[in-house]
This record gives structure tokens, C-alpha cells and sequence, in this order.
């Protein structure tokens, strides 16, 4: 950011990746850890962390994968962040 960056790529709870990377390979870095860095480093990024969080819970439940943000994780598991309800029929 001191050298001019302003867009920073991310995705919600680290999901994607390159299939190419081989076995291993942590895939992206997740946008929740982006933006608590951020608000941690007092930067405003118009991004708000708690549904951020949410919106990476519950996609990676919705598809099975394992949540790799690390800040989302300990936010939902400390109740900091309530996770969204799952839905009812």
C-alpha cells in the first residue's frame, strides 16, 4: 500500500486456487484475513468484516470445503461474529 497498491485479489473464506499448483497448496488468500488486517491497520476499506465473515461461512458449508480464513474461523468460533441461520423450508 506505501507503494501504490489499491486493489488487493482475495476470496471469501481462501476458497479457489490453481489446479496446478500441485498437492498441498494453500489456494487464495481469504478476504476476511485481508480486511481485519486492514481494520487492524486502521485503513477503511468499505468492507464489512462480520458479513464478510458470514458469507464465507456459510458458502464453504454450502459446498463442503474447509474455511481457510483464519480471522473468520476464530471470529464465528469466539461468537465475535454470529454465523447466518441456516435455511428453513
Amino acid at each position: 500500500m506505501q507503494y501504490g497498491v489499491a486493489t488487493v485479489d482475495s476470496s471469501v473464506g481462501g476458497l479457489g486456487g490453481c489446479p496446478f499448483a500441485g498437492p498441498g497448496a494453500s489456494g487464495n488468500v481469504a478476504t476476511e484475513d485481508v480486511v481485519y488486517m486492514l481494520d487492524g491497520l486502521g485503513v477503511h476499506s468499505g468492507v464489512d468484516f462480520a458479513q464478510v465473515v458470514r458469507a464465507g461461512d456459510w458458502i464453504v458449508r454450502q459446498i463442503g470445503r474447509r474455511n481457510s480464513s483464519r480471522a473468520g474461523v476464530a471470529s464465528l468460533s469466539r461468537g465475535e461474529v454470529a454465523p447466518l441461520e441456516p435455511e428453513t423450508a
